[in-house]
This record gives C-alpha cells, structure tokens and sequence, in this order.
C-alpha cells in the first residue's frame, strides 16, 4: 500500500516468510504461496476465495512503508461465519524485520489456536537470517523477480544474487536462489536444460554445505538420491528430513512422483491430494495426479487431470505430451496425433512434435511413417535433446513390437544414468515389455527392491497431562475465572490465562481441548455469555442496550457476540431478551 510500487516485493516476500512459519505448525493446513497469491489484487468476497481455496480462515493484511518505518495490518476472517474475529496494527522499523516476521507469526498462530483449537507452538516460528537487513531486502527483490519466470526477470533475479554473493558468499538463500534461477531458465527454454543444470548445481552445493537443515536442501538431496543415484531409500528419508523441519507442497510432489515410480499409486494419490489441497492452483499439481491416472491406467480422468493443468498453465509441455500418450492409449489416435501435431511452433517443441507423431504412427499400426519418424529421431541421439528422443524411441519401437531394440535402448539409457528412467515401470506404453524377465532384471538396476516405505507424518504428542492432572487443573482454572473474572478483559489471551496459572499455553490449550472439549474463545465467551444473562436481568444495568452489555461482560465485538450468542442458545440475543421480559412480567 506503499506509495512506491516498487516495495512489492518486501511486502510478497514478507508474505511467504509468515506463510513459511506457519506452515511449520502440526496439525495446521496453509495454503502455499502460489494459490494465496493467485488472489491478490483481486476484489472478490472472502467466501468465494474460502470456498475456491477450501478453506476455513483467511489472513488479510496490508504493508505501508514510509522511509524506514512499517506499518503492517492483519486480521484473520472466519470464512463460515462471515467475521473478523481478530485484528492489529504493528508499526515498527524495518531494522526489525526479522523480529517482526516472528513476533507476527507468533501472534497469528496464538490467536488461530484460540479460535479453531489446540496445536503446540514452538517459541519461534519465523527464521532469523545471519546477514544485514538491507542484503535480505535485496534477496527479496531476486525472488520477487524469480518467481516471474519470464526471462527477463529471471536474468534480473540472478543478477542481484550474483552481486549478493560477491558479498555474503555464505548466504544459503543466496546460492539456492541463484540454483533456482538457473533451473527456470532451463525448464521455461530461456536456455539448454543441460547448461541450466551445470551452472546452477555448483550454488546447490554450497547451499547444502551452508546448511543441509533448509527444506529445500533435503528436497534438492532427495532429488539427487532418486533420479541421478537411483537410491529410493536414501530419497525417503532426505523427503522425510525436509517434512520434519517444515512441511511444503514440493515435499508432497515429490513423495506423489517417487511412489508413482514404485507403482505404489494409492499412496501416491493421497500426497497428491494434499499437494492440490495446499496449492489448487498450481498447474503442477494437477499434471501429477492425472500422471498417477495415466500410470494406473484410468485414461479418461488422466486426461482430464491434463486438461486442468493446461488450463492453469498453457505453456506446460509436459502435460500436453502425457494427454496425447493418454489419447492414444484409450483408443483415440486422431485425437492423440492432433494433440502432437497441433503443438506451438517453438524450436523447443519440436522433438515432442516429431516424438508424439511417430508414436502415435507406430500404435495406428502406420509402419512406414513410423519408420520414417524413427529414423529422423535418431539423428537426434547426439543432441542435447538425447533424453526426450530416447524416450520416444522406446516408446515407438515397443509399439511396433521391436523388443530387442527397445531394450538395446533402455540398457543405453542405464548406461547414460538419464534421470527419467525411474519412471518406466509405471510407464503403461511399456506394458508389452513388462512380463519379459529382461524388463524386471534391466528395472531392478534402477530400482532396486522394493522399499518399505511409509510417509512421514507429524503426530500430535500424546498428552501431556494425566487425567489426575486434568481436574486438578480444571479446578484451578475454574477458581481463577470465578474469583478474578479475567474473561471480563476483551483483549484476554490464552497465554495471559496459562500464566495466571502458572501452565504454558502449550499445556492450557490441551488441557480445554481434551479436558474440557472446548477451545480458547468457546470456553472463555462461554463465561462472558453468562455474564451477560446475568447483567441482562440486573435493574441498574437497564438503561444499557444489549450491546452495551455485551461488551460490559468481555466480548470484543457485536459480531463475535451475536455468532456466539445464537451458536449456543440457538436464538438472536433480541429474541432472548424478549423472553426474559415476559417472563419478567408474567407475559
């Protein structure tokens, strides 16, 4: 809300660190960074974004900078109930930034904690970066420019980063940002995929040398463990790593493609699930549940899956090529040879054009023009493109019914170690291959044995009181809310309660929850809802108006009174008062 745009992307990056710190909370589902922005700047009502996002509360806000001061709004909205059951004001110094992208996360997690119920919150969220604030502030703006993914601001992304690390070289963001950089110029076809990788991988390697504890370290690792040394194990546990320290969509991607890869779909349509709950609109997402459809067979929802993904990001190739292999797997090879004919006129295009065509030859039993699409792909093997062609060699030749050449292709594949293979015992154009002794013993190199993985998943701990303990504290807070009557307080906290007596609000927030069934804002306006019967009957309360009562027995707002009010009686606190009267008078 600066008058200088140009703070955008202070204000973005602001946004994914508190979205980051509270995505590491148990139990605590946040939308990612791509479909909370995806509704930024856009004026539409808080519950058609719920519903679109599914989700139950929404965070607001809003940054104002003038020189180096910030003022920063937020306020948390119940989607259902259709009110903002909290709200604040911080004005601080930009120096602080660090300070206040935790003290604001802390802030929000305690105030949704005490609305929705009881999950830990550890004593920081937000992490503290080792460098000066004006570097962190130029980071920022690389990634703000990064996640543009055009060229241009690509190039102007690592650009920053590179003059950042002349300085900070020992800035872990730094050197993965600038990895980032390189691997999206690569996969948007800003530059060879080979080039992106070799120029890109010396940052990711310091980057995992500075600090192996960052999420997208222990991703990056798991990547590196399954698709170029083939160890699915060792995948596993640096996926589980990355989950322990903050769980994030690109955790349940690529659990969904290291699953799908061992034919394990099931499991692998449930991290899917959730990867699409936490950011539904990422194109993404949608490619890899339909992958997992086409790798199970079920065409038709795989090509919708595709669809979707298209519709959300056109320039997805990849989803484009798996629709017409679905296609043309189902039965409907026009529909499949269109798709590949019918692809955009781009250099980078071309060998999916030629690939897609000549399988779709093979499989409509067009010998000739397959034969001639095969011959063209192989004078493709010495490129840079010798992954995709070899790809479609295989394809096309196991579709003619070529065994031995198709499996002389795949042992030139091992021998190359192309990242891809670990997908080929999912791959349904290979099922006539699958029986043949030589396909299991070729795919047990990749594979190796089967794994005994399961998923990492956070837990709540069990309790941490015993039920002795439970009505002991019961009790005591009982007492404290009779004799002190702190709910009269509007601005009551569940951590100024757990210090009155003597509790963490970690072990408050169980004891409502499992002890009494209740959380914070139910149990404490429980109270402030008797308050206000009482006060309603009181003959030197009369000359107040019903909110005026309300807001004498501790509630905060005419909203949250009136929701609570007919939430637990069933009725308008007008009605309410009515039957008093009458009941007053003898009516």
């Amino acid at each position: 809300m600066s008058a200088n745009t140009d703070n955008e992307y202070l204000c973005d990056g602001m946004t994914e660190e508190i979205i980051n710190a509270l995505a590491k909370i148990q139990g605590l589902r946040v939308t990612s960074r791509t479909s909370s922005f995806f509704f930024k700047n856009k004026n539409l009502p808080i519950q058609q974004i719920g519903e679109e996002l599914n989700v139950a509360i929404i965070l607001e806000g809003s940054i104002r900078l003038a020189g180096n001061k910030m003022r920063i709004t937020a306020q948390l909205i119940d989607v259902v109930e259709d009110f903002h059951f909290w709200s604040e004001t911080f004005n601080r110094s930009l120096d602080d930034i660090f300070v206040v992208q935790d003290e604001i996360s802390l802030l929000i997690a305690d105030r949704l904690r005490e609305h929705i119920g009881h999950f830990d919150i550890d004593d920081h969220l937000a992490d503290q970066h080792e460098v000066p604030v004006q570097v962190y502030k130029r980071y920022l703006k690389s990634r703000f420019h990064l996640l543009k993914m055009n060229k241009l601001d690509l190039e102007k992304g690592i650009s920053i980063l590179e003059s950042i690390l002349q300085e900070q070289p020992e800035f872990a963001l730094a050197n993965l940002g600038l990895h980032l950089g390189y691997a999206l110029l690569g996969s948007i076809g800003a530059m060879p995929a080979f080039e992106a990788f070799n120029k890109g991988k010396p940052f990711l390697d310091k980057a995992i040398e500075l600090n192996d504890k960052l999420p997208e370290c222990q991703l990056q690792l798991s990547h590196m463990a399954i698709y170029q040394k083939w160890d699915l194990q060792s995948g596993y546990k640096h996926l589980n790593k990355s989950f322990e320290i903050r769980p994030t969509v690109e955790f349940y991607q690529s659990m969904a493609s290291a699953l799908t890869a061992e034919q394990k779909f099931e499991a692998a349509l449930e991290q899917v699930e959730v990867a699409i709950q936490l950011d539904p609109f990422t194109a993404v997402n949608h490619h890899m549940k339909g992958f997992i459809f086409y790798g199970q067979e079920r065409y038709a929802q795989s090509i919708e899956q595709f669809n979707r993904a298209l519709k959300l990001n056109p320039d997805l190739i990849t989803s484009t090529v798996c629709k017409g292999q679905a296609q043309l797997l189902a039965g409907r090879m026009k529909e499949g040879l269109n798709c590949f004919e019918e692809l955009p006129p781009k250099q980078e295009n071309e060998v999916m054009r030629l690939g897609g065509t000549t399988l779709a030859y093979a499989m409509m039993g067009n010998v000739d023009k397959a034969t001639q699409g095969i011959l063209q792909l192989e004078s493709l093997m010495q490129t840079d493109l010798m992954g995709q062609v070899l790809n479609f060699l295989l394809f096309s030749k196991s579709a003619l019914g070529k065994e031995d050449e198709a499996f002389q292709l795949i042992e030139q594949a091992i021998s190359l170690r192309l990242p891809m293979l670990v997908f080929l015992p999912a791959e349904p154009l290979l099922k006539p291959l699958r029986s043949k002794s030589r396909f299991q013993e070729l795919m047990e190199q990749i594979l190796g044995k089967p794994t005994s993985h399961t998923s990492s998943k956070k837990q709540y701990k069990q309790p941490l009181l015993d039920s002795q303990l439970i009505e002991q504290y019961k009790s005591l807070l009982e007492k404290v809310m009779s004799e002190k009557d702190p709910y009269l307080d509007p601005d009551l906290t569940l951590r100024a309660l757990a210090e009155m007596i003597d509790i963490s609000p970690n072990h408050l927030s169980r004891l409502l929850n499992e002890g009494l069934d209740k959380n914070f804002s139910e149990y404490v306006n429980s109270y402030r809802l008797e308050a206000f019967k009482q006060k309603l009957t009181d003959p030197s309360l009369q000359h107040l108006t019903l909110l005026g009562l309300a807001y004498e027995s501790g509630f905060s707002s005419k909203t949250v009174f009136n929701s609570f009010f007919k939430k637990m009686t069933g009725q308008t606190p007008k009605v309410y008062q009515k039957e008093v009267k009458a009941k007053r008078f003898g009516l």
